[in-house]
């Protein structure tokens, strides 16, 4: 019995691990006096990927697999623009507890903000 219970909390613990968190995530690298990435992910499967130092921005539709965060834009815009730009892109980041690691760069991940 003790060791069901053990297992029973390590599985919770490992996957609450990898669960993502909805909301703000901003990049811990800062280009000029600002985050080089900010990920907002919102309830209804949609995010919008903002990148202040070039003024330009990602829309479209994020999805889990494991502990894997897929974001696959379908627009681009620039900042405080009204008009965009329809395209295909993808990103991938693992989810670490609060934070979403970029696969091509580690060193600057994303972290949840409150």
């Amino acid at each position: 019995m003790r060791k069901i219970v053990i297992l029973f909390f390590i599985l919770s613990f490992a996957t609450y691990n990898s669960q993502l968190k909805l909301g703000k995530y901003m990049n811990i690298c800062y280009v000029t006096d600002a985050p080089s990435s900010i990920l907002l992910l919102q309830k209804n499967s949609n995010f919008l990927l903002i990148y202040p130092g070039s003024v330009e921005q990602f829309s479209g539709v994020w999805t889990v697999k494991k502990d894997t965060l897929f974001l696959t834009s379908q627009y681009h815009s620039a900042l405080g623009k009204n008009d965009s730009i329809s395209i295909n892109k993808k990103e991938y980041f693992l989810i670490k507890r609060k934070k979403l690691i970029p696969v091509q760069n580690g060193k600057c991940f994303l972290i949840l903000k409150k």
